[in-house]
């Protein structure tokens, strides 16, 4: 085994990070995340060969009775739900516990993306409520439910995990320890370090659907004393807040949220609820027939491209187990490909930053060769931790090259790049977007710079990627010379000449906006609307994706060559444009098709007569 030496480490996070092959049973691969109280790593198991999730607990008293209060817990439960734990082990410096290894995101982050339509929510808090049903069947309180401890897999199964807090039928909790959990999901006798019941687990659970549903948790406190006061001043009611819902989820929900735990529902009440909502939404109905008997606690939701199974049927499960036993060639093949795309998913703002940083510092001439992609090097590197910065840093180098055409183009310059990181401060990692809107435009594949602003999650940051994205392709393309091949700006392609050495900011800022005219101002709003609606075109499938991507590119099309119709009644290079409408159609239909492939899509379309989401 190796060891770290202790060293110190900011607050809350333990002293002691092992590493190599620890426990003479697992080597550890990377670090998955660091609490306060433990270090979950990605690691090998070399005595199975499986990847494990191994949670390292210092072995200290306090942290031992929560590792063993879990070890029990989790032992006794048996759920599709729930992650499974594997083995234990200790040593002198720590307590290891091996779990599955769930690749994903939790549900805080994949409710922040908005990832989820409503009645795939109601579905997904049903799943929880069954696993609650079946811990508390066995005595075991989670006393810690959140959006946090909710995690998808990559396959789209639901598991509850975090059972380290879990409350038992004789548990060995001390009176310090009866405070533990999150304050901003805790039931109010939890807060009042009362003896604690399945209730507050429902509490947790409906809270987590209240605040995914309207968007907010007025219960968010910095202290129990200001938690407290909440509870006792506020009475949530999802009914009032959303009548538009079905009433048998809302009505359940708020029962729930009752600051009396007596009148709280059990969790297989709230579960039949939420599940009895989400159909009737999926049948474009307020309510659903209480005659009509419920699907079978199989609740399955869209998640983008995967579909979210909180319950595997049999067949899932026996493969899960006997994956490493019996590996099939191209599925396995598939798998690990499939993995390592997921692996690669987060990073995408970095490969964004250093191409996007290459292109905008090399289109004009002023840094001495190999500067541009030392710059773009290093802020790929930033991007790493802070992709706003990294963005923010680009624009401020790329000054420099307006400051050498013309010192009067660097003041408005100045205060546009401050805008628009502020704009853009939400989702750094597109902040260079707009620098790769030129290099689309000249590849005859103008309709992927929307569908790539398009994937935003928020409707502002997409429009405002959208028109940027098509005002710097007309600026820059003009004064390359080339000239915008969407509508006719020659002043633009003379606009480097009247500029050079200009000094006088409000001058230099009039002669461009002159230049650049109104044509592709509406152009860059058309971009704006079509990068606003692309979320409607890949949440499509099947025989409705064919009509929104038709819809969508024809009207894009259409409007893009209205343009110069409009101003100069003429068309305007109809070629590149009706080109470049077919690029984004193509992946479109490359990606509908890889999906209508993928073994996982044909067993789901046979199962549920329904298409997958894209």
């Amino acid at each position: 085994m190796t060891v770290r030496p202790l060293r110190s480490a900011p607050h809350g996070v333990p002293p002691l990070f092992p590493e190599g092959i620890v426990a003479d049973r697992y080597r550890i691969i990377e670090t998955i995340g660091v609490g306060g109280s433990a270090t979950v790593f990605e690691a090998e198991d070399l005595l199975t060969g499986e990847l494990v999730a191994l949670k390292a607990i210092p072995a200290e008293e306090k942290f031992r009775r929560r590792a063993r209060r879990e070890m029990r817990a989790v032992s006794s439960l048996d759920h599709g739900a729930i992650v499974r734990m594997l083995s234990n082990s200790e040593d002198e410096n720590y307590i290891f516990v091996s779990f599955e290894l769930v690749r994903g995101n939790d549900l805080s982050v994949v409710l922040r993306e908005r990832r989820l339509e409503e009645s795939e929510i109601l579905r997904a808090v049903a799943a929880v409520c069954d696993a609650l049903e079946h811990a508390h069947a066995r005595g075991v309180i989670h006393r810690d439910v959140k959006p946090g401890n909710i995690l998808l897999r990559e396959d789209g199964i639901l598991k509850l995990t975090d059972f380290g807090i879990a409350q038992m039928d004789h548990p060995d909790a001390t009176v310090d320890e009866s405070l533990l959990g999150t304050l901003s999901y805790m039931a109010p006798e939890q807060v009042r370090g009362e003896m604690l019941t399945g209730s507050v687990d429902v509490w947790a659970a409906a809270l987590v659907a209240y605040e995914a549903l309207t968007r907010k948790n007025p219960y968010r406190s910095k202290n129990p004393v200001e938690l407290a006061e909440k509870h006792r001043k506020l009475q949530l009611s999802l009914r009032a807040e959303r009548p538009d819902l079905p009433e048998a989820a809302t009505k359940m929900i708020d029962r729930a949220l009752d600051l009396d735990n007596q009148r709280r529902p059990l969790p297989s009440q709230l579960r039949d609820a939420l599940l009895r909502g989400a159909v009737a939404m999926e049948r474009g109905g307020a309510e659903l027939d209480p005659s009509i008997e419920l699907p079978p606690m199989e609740p399955r939701v869209r998640l983008r491209k995967r579909w979210l199974r909180a319950v595997p049927d049999l067949l899932d499960v026996h493969r899960e187990r006997d994956e490493h036993d019996q590996p099939s060639g191209p599925s396995h093949v598939e798998v690990r490909f499939a993995a390592a795309l997921t692996r690669l998913q987060p990073h995408w703002p970095v490969a964004l930053t250093g191409c996007a940083s290459v292109a905008l510092l090399g289109a004009l001439p002023f840094y001495p060769t190999g500067w541009p992609f030392a710059i773009a090097l290093l802020a790929t590197i930033v991007s790493l931790r802070l992709p706003l910065l990294a963005g923010g840093l680009v624009l401020a180098a790329a000054l420099p090259l307006l400051g050498n055409l013309a010192f009067g183009l660097v003041p408005g310059a100045a205060l546009l790049a401050l805008a628009w990181v502020i704009l853009m401060a939400r989702d750094g990692g597109r902040v260079l977007l707009p620098a790769l809107a030129p290099l689309c435009a000249l590849c005859f594949a103008w309709s992927l710079y929307p569908l790539l602003a398009g994937s935003s999650p928020r409707a502002y940051i997409r429009g405002a990627l959208g028109a940027a994205g098509a005002l710097a392709m007309t600026l820059t393309l003009g004064l390359a010379g080339y000239g915008s091949p969407f509508s006719p700006t020659p002043q633009l392609t003379t606009l480097g000449t009247e500029l050079a050495g200009a000094d006088d900011a409000i001058a230099t800022a009039g002669a461009v906006a002159a230049a650049i005219g109104f044509g592709p101002m509406l152009l860059a709003v058309v971009w704006a609307a079509l990068a606003v609606t692309a979320p409607l075109v890949l949440a499509a499938s099947g025989r409705a994706l064919v009509i929104a991507t038709g819809l969508w590119l024809s009207l894009g099309m259409l409007a893009t060559l209205a343009i110069p119709v409009v101003i100069t009644g003429a068309l305007f290079a109809p070629i590149p444009i009706v080109m470049g409408a077919g690029a984004a159609g193509i992946v479109i239909f490359v990606r509908s098709r890889s999906l209508d492939t993928d073994p996982e899509a044909a067993v789901d379309s046979k199962s549920t007569g329904n298409q997958r989401m894209f």
